[in-house]
């Protein structure tokens, strides 16, 4: 004997594992004799680690098992197979490549990865088979049995399938638990209210009770035609007692405007006004829908007893932006039209959110509020914090305009724009507003796709199925819309950037500067493979006017001013710090761009374009050039290149040589001080031409002019030299603001407080203008009081908040 025994190997079984586990022979079929007779649930399987039963054959991956051809099928396996899907092997390898780039099917569970594995082999068993009989049918015998095998490994091919995808499809479940999808929300739409039903309403409980079916006519269990007639019956006299009952309930509050028709002035002068406004603002934010604006206002002139409330509101807003950019002003002058735009405004306020504030919650409503909200940056009352962008996003979430209309599948296709068109203009108002203000961007979840590219007449409250949009490359009546919503999230993203409360990334700036100068390329190739006209009418009344240099300067001055309030952060540390020079041309750059809008003359003879009379009468972002933070930026670059110049020769015995340094730093001056000096005489130009009270530009940019001349000539005390030319600026206000009130404009005669009192608004006459008096006798005090003490020390930071000057705060913008 030797020392050690041979080691004895286990020869490995052949057999399948339910025969196997019965403990009877195997024919080592697929499937086997035994397990075919035993009819058993499990199906004939054989081990993973062993090859084939043939020795032929081989085991090869799943995603690499021989295709299934249909020249090598018998016509009995050919039918299954196309009954069940001729996908059926391609499903096959498409969810084991899905496993094998996660890691191969090693990466799905163990009991799936095992029983893919039996079925890819048994699967492959049957190829071998029907190939070898090659274009031979397979005897009557064999062929129900193989049938019957298709039929079960189709049946489970399709259950592992739909296991696997759910498992694919949710890894975060494995790792977090149960989850259960989101409740989706449900709009409540009707003609005159329209309401986003949340996860927390009550109704997706209610949906689960049986009393909701039973009272529904086409239920399971519908009640009889008797009952259900009366219950309606009851229901509505019920309504019209309610109504009755909350009306007595409810404070009769006078109507500020008790006839609003009667302010609505001649046909013509209308027609004019709505062309202001579709050739302006309308083409930006899209609100109206043409069509059905122009049917409702025909129907206004020719049935005026029956224009409904919500259409006269509209059209009361439109008049009043319209009143803006009408070349000729009525007979009255302007301070008529100015009093009339805000006896129309207010009415509008009074029906959005006066006694029937609850009626104003549909589409109608939220075109009223984004009309209200452009009327009111238009000139008087201004901006406010009540009504606000805020609000309005409110009022459209509240309504579901921040969900995709393909939730809601009962709106039709007229909805479904026109709710996408809203919403977009919601959010262009929201980006306004937040830019202004010091606080962030507060938009919520929202999956609203952006508006069709498709013309006012192609969409109609009739149609059934929804247009196709037209090519981007298509000029239709949304382009500008779509075109100014395409840069929506970029703009939203340096909103967010500028509101940081913490540090704000450099190169994150420099990389969204990037893109909003791309825009703006954008932009100007778009308006330059257009043609514009400012003069042509409307082809059609159904059809918005082609885009016009207004809107071109608009967009621009929009974007352009995302970039200064970008880069102001870095350009007011770039004495300090040299890295962020670039910040300081990009300043400069955007402020100078958007100045060179400013009107070119205050020629009362000369006609302005549309652009010159909304910077010239509009309060907030719509100032546009006139806008304060367009001349502190001109300035800070003035005052930086100054502080950065060799200071000049006080002494006039000298002879001074010019250095070409000292002249092309003089030259680079020239233009920036010319934008000043222009927007100091256009601020001028606002309120004593068209006698708006807007003090504080003209006060503060004279004030720039002096502290930059004085510096830039050597002037030993520059402070003295700013305090002159407040006082004599505090005198020119004076004398207009005097000539306001001695105006017949703003008298109480007979005529105007008889219209003041039938429209509602209250009028100022000179027995109650001792404010403005004492105003002025504020103003002497405070220059004369102290005037000559602590002139030393002081700069023009400082000249706000003088104790011995009164608050410039006061005086408007």
């Amino acid at each position: 004997m030797t020392d050690f025994e041979p080691r004895k190997r286990r020869r490995p079984a052949k057999s399948c594992e339910q025969c196997r586990q019965r403990k009877i022979r195997c024919d080592r079929n697929v499937p086997c004799g035994p397990c075919t007779r035993a009819r058993s649930s499990l199906g004939c399987s054989y081990r993973q680690n062993l090859g084939s039963p043939r020795p032929d054959a081989h085991q090869t991956p799943l995603h690499a098992s021989r295709p299934l051809h249909r020249e090598d099928v018998a016509p009995s396996y050919r039918s299954i197979s196309e009954a069940h899907g001729d996908g059926l092997m391609g499903s096959l390898n498409d969810t084991s490549s899905v496993g094998s780039g996660q890691g191969g099917i090693s990466s799905v569970p163990s009991q799936l990865s095992s029983t893919i594995r039996d079925l890819q082999l048994r699967l492959q068993r049957l190829e071998e088979r029907l190939s070898d009989t090659g274009t031979t049918r397979p005897s009557t015998a064999s062929e129900p049995a193989i049938e019957q095998t298709l039929r079960e490994l189709c049946s489970k091919v399709q259950s592992l399938e739909q296991r696997l995808e759910i498992r694919l499809d949710c890894p975060q479940t494995q790792k977090e638990g149960l989850s259960i999808a989101a409740t989706q929300p449900r709009l409540h739409t009707h003609a005159k209210k329209m309401k986003l039903f949340g996860p927390t309403h009550y109704t997706h409980t209610m949906d689960k009770f049986q009393l909701v079916g039973s009272l529904e006519s086409k239920g399971p269990q519908p009640l009889c035609p008797k009952l259900k007639a009366e219950l309606t019956a009851q229901t509505k006299d019920m309504r019209d007692l309610r109504r009755l009952v909350k009306r007595q309930q409810i404070p009769q509050l006078n109507d500020p405007v008790s006839d609003l028709r009667d302010t609505i002035p001649t046909r013509s002068v209308c027609d004019e006004l709505v062309q202001c406004y579709l050739r302006t603002f309308e083409g930006v934010y899209r609100i109206l829908h043409l069509p059905s604006f122009t049917t409702e206002y025909q129907q206004f002139w020719d049935q005026p007893g029956t224009t409904a409330t919500p259409f006269l509101m509209k059209l009361a807003l439109i008049l009043a932006i319209g009143t803006t950019f009408r070349p000729e002003r009525g007979k009255a002058g302007s301070d008529y039209d100015t009093r009339l735009a805000q006896t129309w405004i207010y009415a509008a306020q009074w029906w959005l959110i006066g006694p029937t504030e609850k009626s104003t919650f549909n589409l109608d409503g939220v075109q009223i509020f984004c009309l209200l909200l452009l009327a009111r940056q238009l000139g008087p009352p201004g901006p406010s914090p009540w009504l606000s962008a805020g609000a309005l996003l409110q009022m459209a979430t509240a309504m579901g305009l921040h969900r995709d209309s393909t939730h809601f599948p009962s709106l039709s296709p007229f909805q479904t724009e026109m709710r996408s068109r809203l919403w977009a203009t919601v959010l262009e108002l929201i980006l306004q507003s937040s830019l202004e203000s010091a606080s962030p961007i507060t938009v919520p979840f929202f999956d609203t796709k952006p508006p069709s590219n498709l013309n006012d007449v192609d969409i109609n409250p009739d149609l059934k199925q929804s247009p196709v949009s037209k090519p981007s490359t298509s000029q239709t009546d949304t382009s500008l819309q779509l075109l100014f919503r395409q840069s929506f999230s970029l703009r939203a993203e340096t909103i967010q950037l500028i509101h940081n409360p913490n540090r704000i990334p450099y190169q994150q700036a420099l990389d969204l500067t990037t893109k909003l100068r791309t825009t703006c390329h954008t932009i100007r190739a778009f308006f330059q493979s257009t043609t514009t006209s400012t003069t042509s009418p409307s082809p059609s009344p159904n059809t918005l006017p082609q885009p016009t240099p207004f809107h071109h300067k608009h967009l621009l001055t929009t974007l352009h001013r995302y970039i200064l309030h970008l880069h102001f952060p870095f350009a007011r540390e770039s004495l300090t710090t040299p890295q962020y020079h670039f910040s300081r041309k990009l300043c400069l750059e955007s402020a100078l761009t958007i100045a060179s809008y400013t009107p070119s003359t205050t020629d009362a003879t000369t006609p302005l374009d549309d652009f010159s009379r909304l910077v010239l009468t509009a309060r907030g972002p719509l100032r546009g050039p006139l806008n304060l933070d367009i001349i502190s930026a001109l300035a800070l670059e003035l005052t930086t290149q100054l502080e950065e110049s060799p200071p000049p020769t006080p002494n006039l015995n000298t002879t001074t040589t010019t250095t070409p340094l000292t002249t092309l730093t003089t030259t680079t001056r020239i233009p920036i001080l010319q934008s000043l000096q222009h927007i100091q005489s256009q601020s001028a130009h606002v309120f004593q031409t068209l006698h708006i009270p807007s003090l504080k530009r003209y006060i503060i940019v004279s004030a720039l002019i002096s502290q930059i001349k004085a510096t830039e000539t050597g002037n030993p005390n520059p402070p003295s030299a700013v305090y002159d030319t407040v006082r004599e600026c505090l005198g020119v206000c004076r004398g207009a603001l005097k000539e306001m009130l001695s105006s017949s404009s703003y008298t109480s005669s007979s005529s105007s407080s008889s219209s003041s009192s039938s429209s509602g608004v209250v009028m100022m006459t000179p027995a109650d203008s001792g404010g403005v008096d004492q105003m002025g006798l504020d103003l002497d005090l405070g220059l004369g009081v102290g005037f000559s003490e602590g002139l030393e020390g002081l700069d023009l930071t400082s000249l706000l908040y003088m104790p011995g000057l009164v608050d410039l705060g006061g005086l408007g913008e």
